[in-house]
């Protein structure tokens, strides 16, 4: 992706505030040149409303108004990135409120940048406490597949609203880069099993957002219960992310447990492509070598204890090129 001069020179150029744990610089070396985060599925905190969810922060922009941002009030404030694989990090960076050409006094005044392997456990890399930057550059040293920014107090002023115009993770020289093209199934005509009900449909799985309520999902009780989206054209796959019950903030014990994921040129006859078998986990990245238009999510085992009964209940389905 391609940055404007003005915007990556704010970045080089922030002076951040002092640090408990590890200092911010204005320099990033000549590796840190890969935006890890950006496109990544990310999720958050409840946000202020439906136009300010946690992708506004890894979409690469702070140029699209005052909703180009996540915002939350809820506590705690987090807002996590999912890298896609354990990569080795060098240095975040964070643009808060007046990045986004927002008031100062909004900006983030401390927080905390950590890192996770599996999404749950996280360890904190550096704290930033009395910023009054509107970008923030910090150099750590760490290893992990999920990032996170934990706010502590998320403004100057006493507001209790956290605004992050875009959270960047950059990784050291060799590490893999995100999948390209961004998320391909996003917002495409998607089909399915029944719906438990009329608000949990298969176009909530595609809709970009985990954060919207428990209904912000697909949900089915059939008994073949599947999810399909149309690409729109044949194309290359590289990777497949769903994110599960647990990702929604529902119970971890109503995580899907086991899946196929199957690729088909004609929407028609599906092969597949990967099988995951005891899965435990809120979100599930695997890679595939595929090319089709169409992607499908067959699910076998819709609960962790549920045999071939419960409801499937799919956050997102994300395919990436």
């Amino acid at each position: 992706m391609v940055r404007s001069a003005t915007l990556f020179a704010a970045a080089l150029t922030a002076l951040a505030a002092p640090l408990a744990v590890a200092s911010s610089s204005a320099v990033a070396s000549a590796a840190d040149v890969q935006n890890l985060a950006v496109n990544r599925p990310a999720t958050g905190s409840t946000p202020c409303n439906s136009s300010e969810t946690p992708a506004k922060a890894v979409n690469g922009s702070v140029s699209g108004g005052n909703s180009d941002k996540w915002c939350s009030s809820a506590t705690p404030l987090n807002l996590t990135v999912d890298l896609g694989s354990s990569v080795t990090l060098s240095s975040f960076v964070v643009r808060h409120a007046g990045a986004g050409g927002e008031s100062r006094s909004l900006d983030t005044r401390d927080y905390d940048l950590q890192v996770s392997p599996d999404g749950a456990a996280f360890t904190t890399v550096a704290q930033v406490r009395g910023n009054t930057a509107d970008a923030t550059t910090t150099n750590i040293s760490a290893t992990g597949r999920f990032v996170r920014l934990h706010v502590v107090t998320p403004s100057q002023s006493g507001d209790n609203h956290a605004r992050i115009y875009e959270f960047e993770a950059y990784g050291a020289s060799g590490t893999p880069p995100p999948p390209p093209g961004g998320n391909l199934a996003l917002n495409r005509p998607a089909t399915g099993s029944a719906p438990c009900n009329s608000t949990e449909t298969p176009d909530k799985a595609v809709n970009g957002s985990v954060s919207g309520g428990n209904s912000d999902k697909f949900c089915s009780l059939a008994a073949t219960k599947f999810l399909q989206v149309d690409l729109g054209s044949s194309i290359k796959l590289s990777r497949i992310t769903v994110r599960h019950a647990g990702a929604g903030g529902e119970s971890r014990s109503l995580d899907t447990r086991d899946f196929d994921l199957q690729v088909s040129t004609d929407g028609t006859n599906f092969a597949g492509v990967a099988q995951v078998r005891g899965n435990t986990a809120d979100v599930t990245d695997t890679a595939v070598t595929a090319t089709g238009r169409y992607v499908r999510l067959n699910i076998l085992q819709a609960e962790q204890g549920s045999g071939t009964g419960g409801a499937a209940r799919i956050y997102e389905f994300v395919a990436y090129s």
